[in-house]
């Protein structure tokens, strides 16, 4: 059983920036936490780096600690729009 590599070792990475969300939003599930290592395939000595530039990142309000339910929108519904119904006009006369 061979083992993979680390992917922050294969970028060639030396030092975890915490000002770079973009490649720490990678390393964080859905739910804003911190993903462990047994799904990321990170070595400790970078899971460690990794996770004290997550909550540096998050005490300087570049990542968020949780997320706001409100900001959220609801599940998508399936809107079903109908075609308007064309009523046909009647003419008069005037008579009425």
């Amino acid at each position: 059983m061979s083992k993979t590599p680390c992917p922050i070792e294969a970028l060639g990475m030396k030092h975890i920036d915490y000002k770079d969300t973009v490649f720490l939003r990678k390393y964080i599930t859905k739910f804003n936490k911190i993903v462990p290592r047994y799904y990321s395939d990170v070595a400790l000595k970078n899971q460690r780096k990794l996770a004290q530039a997550i909550k540096r990142a998050r005490y300087m309000a570049l990542l968020p600690y949780v997320l706001n339910p409100r900001d959220r929108a609801p599940a998508a519904a399936k809107i079903i729009v109908s075609t308007p119904v064309v009523t046909e006009s009647v003419q008069t006369d005037g008579l009425i």
